[in-house]
């Protein structure tokens, strides 16, 4: 119908579905900046950025809301990729052991 209707504009692809990014593209060039500026740059003590930490610098910065969800499909569009823990603990340090005072199941 859309060929007897449009011809061939009409079955043209019209880009991909779903809900534009909240971000300007500068915003994006701004947001890869601050992740490569690291977490301790936005207070955290340590050196691992989570998503929750992504979603609230984000929210904080560009006043834009983001589920978990969609800020993963955001990272993914922009080239970051979820950094994989390994599934040992390091050398030296067995399961249930509790050094520096950690709780239990933590490394």
């Amino acid at each position: 119908r859309s060929l007897a209707a449009g011809g061939r504009a009409a079955l043209a692809s019209k880009g991909a579905g779903g809900v534009r990014c909240k971000l300007t593209p500068a915003q994006l060039g701004e947001l890869e900046a601050v992740l490569d500026a690291g977490p301790a740059a936005w207070g955290w003590v340590d050196q691992c950025w989570t998503l929750a930490r992504i979603a609230d610098v984000v929210r904080r910065r560009f006043g834009v809301a983001y589920t978990l969800a969609g800020l993963d499909l955001l990272l993914h569009r922009i080239g970051w990729s979820v950094q994989i823990l390994p599934a040992t603990p390091p050398s030296g340090m067995r399961r249930g052991s509790r050094p520096g005072g950690r709780r239990p199941g933590r490394w």
